[in-house]
């Protein structure tokens, strides 16, 4: 008899909401972020885009660590010591983890090796202020592990390394290939019939309240398993796969930059923009999905959607840019022209400002 792994998802478990907390409109967030890019890679004003982004993370308590690690990268570049100080605070206090900063990567640039070279720019300032800021880090840590729902955290986690479980055939599951494609498909699906059972509970799943996956975060919140991997090697232990078998889960070191859980399983799943289309505008407005997420999910479905332009490196074609521009407004995406200069911004100086999958959707 073929085994299907138990997976438990705490349906009846009171998932944390954020209702008795006065609610901070995200749209006023992202505009501003907009704003601030709009002066330093337009305008060529590197004060006012700075004081913009120190404004806006002053006035909320969550933000978007990729916000901040662009912010901070910036204020490094222009000289701003003392901005770069506010903005890496900022992304501490949201569990970021100064190691990461290492994970940082030079867009297109390829070593010898197949490797990508690396971002460089903090390594003086971690040298000055290294210890400062691990200390405020250990400081902060738990206040951002309440934030956290450690129940839907774990449920993912466990969704997410069962759908890459099959997402690659795998004979010794016992299926044919055809056989486990269709289990494929079924997963998915089933995946985003929960997070839409939940968004339908307004319980949004997101950087808010999940975090973004590091291993000092699974081992933080005691789960069964202390991180992703040994999450994974329990349930190919339990069907019997070896060990070293590939399968791509979401990993600290290989995706903090680019992709988590949720995204990953929203992604696969082309009826994502559609299932997600009736919550998009509250979850964005708090705080739980990037609008650049949801936009790139309109972009998979497509295939190349000559709408959105949500990666810079392809919208060298782009010719009608006051059409385009009002439609990525109505998305809160910033202009082609702003995603354009940035990317060519970091290029040109070594920097990592663009995020997410394929850099596009954060």
């Amino acid at each position: 008899m073929r085994r299907i792994f138990p997976i438990v998802y705490f349906l009846f478990l009171p998932f944390a909401t954020f209702s008795q907390v006065a609610e901070k409109d995200y749209t006023a967030y992202h505009r501003a972020i907009n704003k601030a890019e709009e002066e330093i890679f337009i305008r060529n004003d590197s004060i006012a885009g700075l004081k913009i982004f120190r404004k806006t993370f002053e006035e909320y308590d969550f933000v978007y660590v990729d916000d901040c690690i662009e912010a901070f990268q910036l204020a490094l570049y222009f000289k701003r010591d003392d901005d770069a100080i506010i903005f890496i605070k900022k992304a501490l206090d949201n569990g970021f983890e100064l190691k990461l900063l290492d994970e940082l990567i030079e867009p297109g640039s390829y070593t010898k090796y197949g490797e990508f070279k690396k971002v460089t720019i903090h390594h003086e300032f971690i040298r000055r202020h290294g210890a400062e800021m691990e200390a405020y880090s250990a400081s902060c840590y738990n206040k951002y592990l309440k934030r956290i729902d450690k129940d839907l955290f774990y449920a993912l986690l466990r969704r997410h390394v069962r759908e890459q479980l099959y997402k690659n055939y795998h004979a010794e599951l016992g299926f044919s290939m055809k056989d486990q494609l269709a289990m494929y498909y079924n997963i998915c699906d089933d995946n985003l019939r929960f997070i839409d059972s939940l968004a339908a509970k307004n319980i949004f799943c997101g950087e808010r309240n999940l975090g973004l996956y590091t291993d000092k975060l699974c081992e933080s919140l005691h789960l069964p398993y202390k991180t992703i991997q040994r999450l994974l090697e329990s349930i190919l232990q339990y069907y019997g796969l070896p060990r070293n078998t590939y399968v791509p889960i979401v990993t600290e070191l290989d995706d903090y930059y680019g992709l988590g859980p949720v995204y990953n399983m929203l992604f696969h799943n082309p009826k994502s923009y559609i299932t997600m289309a009736k919550y998009k505008d509250a979850a964005i407005k708090k705080g739980y999905m990037h609008p650049r997420e949801y936009a790139s999910l309109k972009y998979n479905v497509l295939g190349h959607n000559d709408d959105l332009y949500l990666q810079p490196i392809m919208v060298n074609e782009v010719t009608d840019t006051k059409n385009l521009n009002e439609r990525r407004s109505a998305l809160l995406l910033t202009s082609y022209e702003i995603d354009l200069k940035k990317h060519q911004f970091e290029q040109s100086h070594h920097l990592q400002l663009l995020f997410g999958f394929r850099n596009g959707t954060r």
